[in-house]
């Protein structure tokens, strides 16, 4: 495992985290973080855990396969 593919997944999980937490924010009535339904955090906090899931394994198995294939697209020759 390799650390460009840890810091690619967690800078995907930011983003999505942090775009989250603007929506959270924008909502009616919500003046300061502790407006915000601690639910509405843990459900933020657990979509944020799945996005750098899912980036870590997209990462990953690009690596598996240009390692496999040879190319560095992520895919072979046609």
């Amino acid at each position: 495992m390799k650390m460009n593919t840890i810091l690619g997944a967690l800078t995907a999980s930011l983003i999505g985290f942090l775009t989250g937490m603007i929506a959270l924010l924008q909502q009616t009535g919500v003046n300061s973080l502790a407006d915000v339904n601690s639910l509405a955090w843990i459900i933020l906090a657990v979509g944020s855990a799945i996005s750098f899931l899912k980036d870590f394994q997209a990462i990953s198995v690009r690596r598996l396969i240009n390692g496999a294939t040879g190319t560095g697209d992520g895919g072979g020759k046609l």
